[in-house]
């Protein structure tokens, strides 16, 4: 059992009688322990990853030329094109999205994914886009990312339909590359309007990609857990889930920024030796 799974089994049993929820040093020592089994699934995560990267790394280097020049008009863009959904609701801004042609990433699309969640969210998380699992059922982060996730999510005293969870673009590009600046622009409105209707009082951005993209910043490693200001809202970067399944010696860092989400959205915790 690792962390997240004894913060969710303490949580059932401290939540009714205390604000406060208590984990044993001994689970935060277990936590950063690696299995055979999940170590021979970084293994295949990894060597995977690696087929990944060769196959699209002359292909990124070709679109280098025309991304940077994409990225010059991102905002421009974004910012022109998001009053085109200020009048609309959820349901009709899934409906937009459902039917949206926008990009080439339509082309290739199973099922868009518009996100889940509720609409009046206090916590609000945004990856970078649909895989392969995501693509099939039309529902974010289901695959092992997305159980992951669920974990963190619970142990943070969360359910899964108590936030909003939704990703930077909506349809799954090829390979499970990262979107492109133009890919990214053509979605961005459908969640500017997302942020706009929900309100939330705080946003995790998973990963490098939605922070590059919502923040305009880069260098994950290095600014992950730091507090921002998106649109008024605060925003706080951490790792995306499926890079902790590769490297789970991160896992740690990653909980002490939720703790910070926590301490925002009046969540407290507090390590103890309480028997």
């Amino acid at each position: 059992m690792d962390l997240f799974d004894e913060i969710i089994e303490t949580l059932k049993c401290e939540q009714e009688i205390s604000e406060y929820t208590y984990i044993s040093p001994e689970s935060l020592k277990s936590f950063y322990s690696v299995t055979d089994e999940l170590r021979e699934e970084i293994s295949k995560d990894r060597q995977q990853l690696s087929k990944t990267d060769s196959h699209t790394e002359s292909s990124d280097s070709r679109q280098k030329d025309n991304r940077s020049n994409a990225e010059q008009q991102f905002q421009v863009n974004t910012q022109k094109e998001a009053a085109d959904y200020t009048h609309l609701d959820m349901l009709q801004l899934k409906d937009a999205v459902t039917n949206c042609n926008k990009c080439g990433l339509c082309r290739s699309r199973n099922n868009t994914v518009f996100g889940e969640g509720s609409s009046t969210a206090n916590l609000m998380l945004i990856g970078e886009g649909p895989g392969r699992d995501e693509d099939q059922q039309g529902l974010p982060f289901v695959g092992r990312s997305g159980q992951l996730l669920t974990k963190m999510l619970k142990a943070m005293g969360f359910a899964r339909e108590q936030v909003f969870i939704t990703n930077i673009v909506k349809c799954r590009p090829p390979q499970n590359r990262n979107p492109s600046p133009d890919e990214a622009d053509a979605c961005m409105p459908y969640l500017l309007r997302q942020i706009e209707v929900i309100q939330p009082k705080a946003i995790v951005l998973l990963g490098a990609v939605p922070m590059k993209f919502v923040l305009n910043k880069t260098g994950i490693t290095r600014i992950h857990g730091q507090w921002f200001e998106f649109r008024g809202i605060k925003t706080l970067p951490t790792f995306h889930p499926s890079f902790l399944l590769r490297d789970p010696r991160q896992k740690k860092y990653a909980w002490e920024d939720l703790q910070k989400v926590m301490k925002v959205l009046g969540k407290k915790y507090i390590t103890t030796n309480k028997a």
